[in-house]
């Protein structure tokens, strides 16, 4: 099992990892959300990670996820193995009012978590990066 204690970066998720892109973003944000999204994308190849599915809905970020179908359609695509975990620009957009639900996700299907935010992180919400599989 990974060690919940709060590490100054990321720890590394192997090299070619298959990973799910969830985004959060409010509508009001337009043009800038584009930047927002991108930033997944550069830290999901920084780490030498594939991308295989994209889900990004327009909603409050601090808001619950019960009502955005991209929320439930990334915790999917781990639990069906298409995806071996996500990558999200802030890890508020995963947990939001879920962080118990998602640690219990986490421990259960052994996903990795990423994001683009060098302050968000897993661990900084009580998360792991990849839960005991």
């Amino acid at each position: 099992m990974t060690s919940r204690a709060i590490e100054t970066g990321q720890p590394a998720v192997p090299a070619g990892t298959s990973l799910v892109l969830y985004a959060c973003i409010p509508a009001s944000l337009g043009a800038l959300a584009d930047g927002i999204v991108d930033a997944a994308r550069r830290r999901a190849k920084e780490a030498h990670c594939l991308i295989v599915a994209e889900f990004v809905d327009q909603a409050d970020p601090l808001g619950d996820r019960d009502g955005c179908p991209g929320w439930h359609n990334a915790l999917a695509t781990v639990e069906e193995g298409k995806a071996r975990g996500i990558v999200t620009p802030l890890m508020v957009m995963l947990s939001r009012g879920k962080v118990e639900h998602l640690a219990a996700w986490q421990q259960r299907t052994g996903a990795y978590l990423l994001t683009s935010s060098v302050i968000d992180t897993p661990e900084a919400n009580g998360l792991l990066t990849q839960g005991a599989a």
